[in-house]
């Protein structure tokens, strides 16, 4: 366990460049603005983040490999840059199970696996783990999802199935995580059940700085 001042550097980014959000015509594709020009961006997480992606708001954003020019890393938003990009999630957690005590025992790690008819994030010497990334915060309680997920539901049924793990990353300062019942009826009852039978729900504390990604320790999951 880390305190609650420090902070543990798990990985940095690199080649990023900074603009403004100005719309998202859809889930994957948005429009920016950078030295004057608008641009095509990638986009790469599936939720609403109506909060956030706010036009103007700034964002920072790398060179695109595939059909739009530029891709979104994260979005400022009150002083935080936060990090949207669900392709990091996994590489995230890797780097995490170096630093949580829970798992420092693990030998063998296997990545995208199909369990049931979900696949998974990890298996982690025969225990599945999944991971999610929370960017919705109100009144200091991070919440999950932001956006119906019957994926998610999926998926979190698959661990109860197979006595796994569920991680949720959060992205943004937050006193307490929960699931976001208001949006997700039957996500969160999944989540309650997976509690209740004993599968261990990790929250965990993580803030970027506009280069570097940290770790800041696990949070409390709200009661539920």
């Amino acid at each position: 366990m880390i305190k609650k001042s420090s902070r543990i550097p798990l990985m940095s980014l690199t080649n990023l460049k900074v603009g403004a959000f100005l719309n998202r015509p859809n889930r994957f594709f948005s429009e920016i603005r950078y030295k004057n020009n608008i641009h095509s961006a990638h986009i790469h997480d599936p939720g609403r983040l109506t909060e956030l992606l706010i036009p103007n708001s700034p964002v920072l954003f790398t060179d695109s490999r595939g059909k739009l020019e530029y891709y979104i890393k994260a979005v400022q938003h009150e002083n935080e840059w936060i990090i949207i990009d669900t392709a990091l999630h996994s590489k995230i957690a890797l780097e995490l199970f170096k630093y949580l005590d829970d798992f420092k025992g693990v030998s063998n790690i296997e990545k995208e696996v199909t369990i049931g008819n979900s696949r998974i994030d990890f298996v982690l010497d025969g225990v599945p783990l999944e991971v999610k990334g929370v960017t919705l915060v109100k009144n200091g309680i991070a919440l999950f999802p932001d956006a119906p997920t019957k994926r998610g539901t999926r998926h979190v049924q698959e661990i109860i199935d197979h006595k796994g793990i569920i991680m949720f990353l959060v992205f943004r300062k937050a006193n307490s995580f929960k699931p976001n019942w208001d949006t997700d009826r039957d996500f969160s009852i999944k989540i309650k059940e997976a509690k209740k039978r004993g599968v261990p729900i990790y929250a965990i504390q993580l803030c970027f700085d506009g280069r570097t990604i940290y770790y800041k320790g696990k949070i409390p999951l709200s009661e539920f």
